[in-house]
C-alpha cells in the first residue's frame, strides 16, 4: 500500500508538470454552458483497468502463519487475487457516461487449517519445572498433538463476465486534470472453481476434487479518482463500495451420489476480491462538422 501511494504522489506533480503550459490547472467555468465540465457530450473512450493482491500465511519468514483467538491457526496458507477488465464508453452528456466492459477475475488458494493450542500451554517453562529428561522429551512431543491439521485444501477460480456501468464524473473544484466520479455497475458473470485436499505431505489429492459452476448477477456501486495526462487520457483509481449480488452454484462432487446446488442473495460492502482498481482510460473527441 505505502508503494501505490508513492506512486499516486508521483503521478500527480507529473501530470501537472505535463500539461501547465496549457492552463490544464486553471479552474474555470465554461463560457458557454456556464459551468466546469471534466469530459463534454459526445466524447468516446476506452480503456482497462485491473487490479492483484496476495497474502501469505505461514513459511519461514511467516513462522506459524495467521491466527485468531491464537487458537484457529491457518498456518504455510496463500491467497492471490487477481482481476482484469477492458471497457468502452459513450458521454451521453457532459460528464455522464454510459459503457459496457468484460470482466476476468480469479484467485488461487492453498489453506492448512489447524487447531492450535500450544499457546493455551506455556510449554517451556513446564519443561524447565521437569528434572526428568524423559518427561522433559515427552513434553515436547506434546507440541505435535496440541496443534492439529483440520484441514488442508487448494482451490482456483476463473471467472467471465460483463457489465454496464453509468458514471458520473466531478470536476474537482472546477479543475481539467482532477474529477471525483461515482459508478453504478449491473453485471453478469459465470465462474468455475476446482478445489481438492491437500494432504499432510502437501500433495493435491485430485481424485477427491470438487468442481463447482457459479452464476452472479447484480448491482455494484463505486466510487473514485481520475487523473487526466494529457487531454486524451487518463488514470482512474476505484474502491467498489456495496453490491447486491444473487448467486447460483451447481457444485459436481466426484465418489459422491448426489451434487449440490445452492442460491443465496446478499447485499454487502463490497470487496470485489480486489479492492483499489488502478486504470488506464483513452478519450476520443466528436468529429468537428
Amino acid at each position: 500500500m505505502k508503494k501505490l501511494y508513492c506512486f499516486i504522489l508521483a503521478i500527480l506533480p507529473l501530470a501537472a508538470f505535463a500539461e501547465e503550459k496549457d492552463g490544464i490547472l486553471d479552474r474555470f467555468n465554461d463560457p458557454v454552458k456556464g459551468h466546469s465540465v471534466f469530459i463534454s457530450q459526445g466524447h468516446w473512450s476506452w480503456g482497462i483497468s485491473g487490479g492483484y493482491r496476495s497474502f501469505e500465511a505461514g513459511g519461514d519468514s511467516a513462522g506459524d502463519g495467521f491466527s485468531i483467538l491464537s487458537v484457529l491457526n491457518i498456518g504455510n496458507g496463500y491467497l492471490r487475487m487477481y482481476n482484469a477488465s477492458p471497457s468502452f464508453s459513450y458521454f451521453v452528456a457532459d460528464d455522464l457516461s454510459l459503457g459496457l466492459s468484460l470482466d476476468y477475475s480469479g484467485y488461487s488458494v492453498d489453506t492448512d487449517l489447524r487447531l492450535d493450542f500450544r499457546n493455551m500451554i506455556d510449554i517451556n517453562n513446564l519443561i524447565d519445572d521437569l528434572e526428568d529428561p524423559q518427561a522433559q522429551e515427552q513434553i515436547k512431543d506434546m507440541t505435535d498433538i496440541l496443534n492439529v491439521r483440520v484441514s488442508g485444501r487448494h482451490m482456483v477460480r476463473n471467472a467471465w463476465g460483463g457489465s454496464f456501468k453509468l458514471r458520473k464524473y466531478l470536476s474537482f473544484f472546477g479543475s481539467k486534470t482532477f474529477a471525483v466520479f461515482g459508478e453504478a455497475r449491473l453485471y453478469g458473470s459465470y465462474a468455475n472453481i476446482e478445489s481438492c485436499p491437500i494432504d499432510a505431505s502437501g500433495v493435491y489429492q485430485m481424485n477427491k476434487g470438487r468442481t463447482s459452476n457459479v452464476w452472479n448477477a447484480g448491482l455494484k456501486l463505486a466510487g473514485g479518482l481520475c487523473v487526466k495526462l494529457r487531454d486524451n487520457s487518463a488514470v482512474t483509481f476505484s474502491i467498489p463500495l456495496v453490491g447486491a449480488n444473487y448467486q447460483y452454484t451447481h457444485q459436481h462432487k466426484q465418489n459422491t451420489l448426489n451434487d449440490a446446488h445452492m442460491s443465496s442473495f446478499s447485499i454487502s460492502r463490497d470487496l470485489d476480491y480486489v479492492a483499489l482498481q488502478i486504470g488506464y482510460v483513452h478519450y476520443i473527441a466528436p468529429k468537428k462538422r
